[in-house]
């Protein structure tokens, strides 16, 4: 009950400081940059047109913002790209874990594949099969001891040419003599 209350509070701090400094850009911007910044197509892009239209921003800043941007929108795209992704809670509800720290040994013993997103932990959706794991993953998982997970779930939704059409994520619910072809060519990945 006090996490939840703290983060509630943590929320309610957070809300306050957005509501303060979009009545400061609404104030200290021209409005025709507030028409490029109320133009975004979401909340990532936003921040970057308000930095990109305020005066006397640093263009270093800048570059880094835009960064970040590419960064986020890369990383959205994979998950997307990935079916989705699911909570510890929709896993644990999913699989029958009696408990989320359940979940979360399981994806620190490598059984899951787990990517961080700013604190939030995804669990891609391709993992699954029905409600148990896919057979395959936790063959690539203990394959890939030191591919980082972000750098694992790219492999998985793009591929290699040397698996020719054939997608890793799509390959976790094959045969054995599949899942282990690709176990084998994902302990080959470099981070």
């Amino acid at each position: 009950m006090a996490t939840q209350a703290a983060s509630a509070d943590v929320a309610d701090v957070i809300q306050r400081r957005m509501q303060n400094g979009a009545a400061l850009v609404a104030r200290s911007l021209s409005p025709a940059r507030l028409k490029d910044v109320a133009g975004t197509a979401d909340f990532t892009q936003m921040l970057v047109a308000i930095l990109r239209n305020t005066p006397a921003v640093d263009p270093d800043e800048l570059n880094v913002a835009e960064q970040l941007a590419r960064t986020a929108a890369f990383k959205r795209d994979l998950v997307r790209r990935a079916g989705g992704a699911l909570t510890a809670e929709q896993v644990r509800d999913l699989l029958g874990y009696r408990s989320l720290q359940a979940v979360h040994k399981a994806a620190a013993s490598r059984r899951l594949l787990v990517v961080d997103d700013n604190g939030r932990k995804l669990f891609p959706a391709f993992q699954f099969d029905g409600g148990s794991a896919a057979p395959g993953m936790a063959a690539v998982l203990a394959a890939t001891p030191t591919t980082s997970a972000w750098a694992l779930l790219q492999f998985m939704v793009e591929g290699d040419e040397g698996l020719g059409n054939e997608l890793p994520m799509e390959m976790v619910t094959g045969s054995p003599d599949v899942t282990g072809r690709l176990a084998r060519f994902a302990a080959t990945l470099e981070d």
